[in-house]
């Protein structure tokens, strides 16, 4: 008489492999969910600091002044426009692009401000859902018009979850857009850390 030989696993052995994979996924599932709603924040904080890189670009190129403009307080949707010598606000002008949240981008709480940023400032979060002044507006040489008064300056990306990081675009009075991380100490081994 011969004896089959058992092919594959038993009852036993799978049971024990579905357990632990189980308890890896609880275990990990809150890191998962912190990573999702980081990588959000970033995903919108990108987008912002492209929006006003291309308003800047967009101005130099054409020689007039071009502006980005924040739609809605709070969310990360924004436009970039062509104004005419008559208009202060993308309403009066000719869209250049918008672009609108969804996904992870649309769960994140954008704080803005007219006020300079500094090293100290970086490390406060913004209080808020944003300022009157709802964008920035760059000139032919790419500099901000109202540099210190009514140009945004500063853009905070955050959520209201628990641990979720912050992430801040500045506006240099030469033009340049900077993001960076108030967590991260800034150095020349961390370019990512707010000066």
């Amino acid at each position: 008489m011969k004896l089959s030989s058992q092919q594959g696993f038993s009852l036993i052995e799978l049971m024990t492999t579905i357990v632990i994979l189980a308890i890896l996924v609880v275990l990990g599932f809150p890191s998962y969910q912190a990573w999702i709603r980081n990588t959000g924040i970033r995903n919108a904080a990108e987008s912002i600091q492209n929006g006003l890189r291309q308003a800047r670009n967009e101005a130099s190129q054409r020689g007039t002044t071009v502006r980005f403009e924040l739609n809605t307080a709070g969310t990360a949707d924004w436009t970039v426009c062509v104004l005419p010598s008559t208009a202060t606000a993308c309403a009066g002008g000719t869209t250049l692009q918008v672009f609108t949240a969804s996904g992870g981008a649309s769960a994140v709480q954008i704080t803005a401000s007219t006020a300079v940023a500094d090293a100290t400032t970086l490390a406060t979060a913004l209080a808020g859902a944003s300022t009157a002044a709802s964008g920035v507006t760059f000139n032919a040489l790419g500099r901000p018009t109202a540099y210190g008064t009514t140009s945004l300056l500063r853009i905070d990306a955050s959520s209201t979850m628990a641990n979720t990081r912050r992430l801040v675009t500045t506006i240099s009075p030469g033009g340049m857009v900077r993001m960076c991380d108030p967590l991260i100490t800034f150095s020349a081994t961390s370019p990512q850390g707010c000066q």
